[in-house]
């Protein structure tokens, strides 16, 4: 452990540095309330600004709908009959047009008859208005309505029975009205109560819009808001040269506070390292699971570690300053322990380790693998000798079990080489022994029989070469199940086909299927076991005789051609085919689709196809049925 006072030490810097820091956040608490007022201030100041502005417009805009009013007032003294008055009335409207903001059109009704204007319909916004001009002395204000693709509304102002009516764009009336000032400064929005926008004027895009301010425009009403966005204005330049200067200042008293607690982290950098030196070493030594001993030059145990005093059940005061013999030291074999460590004091320890077997002070024994390295210092000097200890009885005991699982699956192995040897007999000498037993029948008959003695030994000569093939069968199965290399030989395909044939023939005319065989002129030699390719062949098209039963029509198709430097065999039936549910376990081995199928045919297929470094596979026949192929390399 450290000293006691360099602990204590440590904790008075800590305390120096307390109010340093509570005044560097209190100065930085004040920066940032500084630069927050600051900013919030400017913002009150533009809003300020953005609601007089507003104001301003509005009242503006208000100021132009009075004067329209007063502009109709003289029309409504004029009577379109009389010529003279016609001219003035005309002069008037075209006066208005060209010095009003927004008029497209006046015109002067006489109840509801037009007498002077455009016909340009009646809006039902501006129907409604008309009903109101009758209750009222005043200018009425029709609510928006859209004529030629624009939004208008109409100033109506009766006396009498007449009507005077002034149309208003109001795209035109923002066009002309807002002066450039505003519209640099500001984005103006005429909406209705539906939040739908009815005329707009500015010439900075709304992008960059920070402030808004919104009120209703009373006339019109009908719920016409205007609606003003500021943009984002420049900040006053004396404002922000003082809040430079502050940033700044405020980062040269920080980076003064940071060199000067830099400056007293460096005398204490020795204390902190040997603290956090001797913390990482405790934590390391207690959380080893390998045992550590250090011995002297001599081979007296100067250090252990938590994990080798678990090992031993002796405690580290009983262990450091020991010389051999120690007591964990197994009596029974004394003589390795002390063989090992003259080994070692001589500098000779082995470098993979040395297995060695430790007493443990409650008396079970503890296999260990020890491996030891120089002790060196800081100087290079050679001090001793450190010794890494590993507990390995689990491990021996998991490579003893290991061990004896392995035998056991040896033995399991061997029953299962059995078990399918025995499998693959039955299901591929089906074909043979058939054959031995018709050939058996007929010659019982033939030697009833003088006259067919020249048939009869050639029947005899069948059924010794059917049993010569039963024995090369047996032999080649035996082989491929014990999984030996194959025998290959130079292989005439187009022969191993017609001697396939030539053997399910009988078979095939007594279900009353044809077979027929589709070959080129001239196929390469294969380097194959003949054998075993013509069991392959024989077993596909067996499959493709009882795919066919229950057929009207029964056809089985014998192929073979070269495809890209590979041999192709094809058997192909137009029988009822393989269901959906089968195709993915069609070649698993046990997996059978017929009632008293063993299930082994195809897994024995694919397995000497792909033994001969080739693929079998199924596709459905496009015809009607199932086609098998293979492919070997040539």
């Amino acid at each position: 452990m450290l000293p006691p006072a360099l602990t204590s030490s440590s904790s008075s810097p800590q305390r120096l540095w307390l109010w340093p820091r509570i005044a560097l956040v209190l100065f930085l608490l004040a920066m940032a309330s500084l630069l927050w007022y600051s900013h919030r201030e400017e913002r009150e100041e533009q809003r300020a600004v953005l609601i007089s502005d507003v104001l301003w417009m509005e009242q503006d805009l208000r100021f132009h709908f009075n004067q329209v009013e007063e502009q109709l007032r003289p029309l409504l003294q004029l009577h379109p009959q009389q010529p003279d008055q016609l001219a003035r009335l005309q002069q008037h409207a075209i006066f208005m047009q060209n010095n009003s903001a927004g008029i497209v059109a006046i015109q002067l009704w006489q109840g509801r008859q037009l007498r002077f204007g455009p016909q340009q319909g009646v809006p039902a916004e501006l129907d409604a208005a008309f009903r109101l001009t009758q209750a009222s002395r005043h200018a009425v204000f029709s609510a928006p309505f859209k004529y030629q693709r624009e939004n208008h509304i109409a100033v109506l102002l009766q006396q009498a029975n007449i009507t005077a009516v002034a149309w208003i764009s109001l795209p035109r009336l923002i066009e002309q009205q807002v002066p450039w000032w505003f519209a640099h400064r500001y984005r103006l929005v005429l909406q209705d109560w539906q939040g739908q926008v009815l005329a707009s004027k500015s010439s900075v895009e709304a992008g960059a819009a920070q402030l808004s301010y919104q009120l209703a425009l009373e006339p019109p009403g009908h719920g016409i808001n205007l609606q003003v966005t500021a943009y984002q204005m420049q900040s006053s330049l004396t404002r922000n040269l003082l809040v430079a200067a502050v940033i700044c200042l405020a980062i040269i008293l920080l980076y003064s506070w940071w060199r000067l607690r830099l400056n007293l982290q460096q005398k204490l950098q020795a204390e902190a390292a040997l603290q956090q030196e001797h913390a990482f070493r405790q934590a390391m030594e207690d959380s080893l699971a390998v045992g550590m001993r250090a011995r002297d030059l001599e081979g007296r145990i100067t250090y252990v570690n938590p994990a080798f005093c678990r090992m031993v059940g002796y405690s580290a005061t009983e262990l450091i300053g020991s010389m051999p013999p120690h007591p964990y030291w197994d009596p029974a074999d004394i003589a390795t322990h002390e063989q090992l460590f003259l080994q070692v004091l001589a500098g000779n320890a082995p470098l993979h380790g040395q297995p060695t077997t430790v007493r443990h002070r409650d008396g079970h024994l503890v296999q260990t693998m020890v491996y030891t390295a120089p002790l060196i210092d800081a100087s290079g000097v050679q001090r001793g000798w450190m010794s890494s200890v590993v507990d390995v009885s689990e491990q021996r005991r998991v490579e003893a079990l290991t061990h004896k699982q392995e035998q056991v699956l040896q033995q399991t192995a061997k029953l299962v080489t059995m078990g399918e040897m025995a499998s693959t007999l039955a299901h591929e000498l089906n074909q043979p022994l058939m054959a031995l037993s018709s050939y058996a029948s007929a010659a019982r008959e033939l030697a009833q029989q003088p006259q067919q003695q020249a048939l009869l030994h050639s029947t005899l000569d069948k059924i010794a070469e059917q049993a010569q093939r039963a024995a090369r069968i047996v032999k080649r199965i035996r082989e491929f199940v014990g999984r030996r290399e194959m025998e290959p030989e130079t292989t005439d395909i187009s022969r191993m086909i017609h001697d396939a044939i030539s053997l399910i023939a009988p078979e095939a005319r007594q279900r009353k299927v044809k077979l027929s065989v589709e070959l080129p002129a001239a196929l390469p030699m294969l380097q194959a076991d003949r054998i075993l390719l013509q069991q392959v062949l024989l077993n596909l098209i067996n499959n493709a005789l009882d795919a066919c039963a229950g057929m009207e029509k029964r056809q089985i198709r014998i192929s073979a051609e070269v495809v890209e430097n590979q041999l192709q065999l094809c058997v192909c039936d137009n029988g009822k085919g393989v269901a959906a549910a089968d195709e993915a376990r069609l070649f698993e081995a046990f997996y059978s689709t017929k009632p008293q199928g063993m299930g082994m045919g195809l897994a024995i297929c694919r397995s000497i196809i792909e033994n001969h470094h080739g693929q079998l596979w199924f596709e459905p026949n496009p015809v009607g049925g199932s086609c098998f192929r293979c492919c070997l390399p040539l």
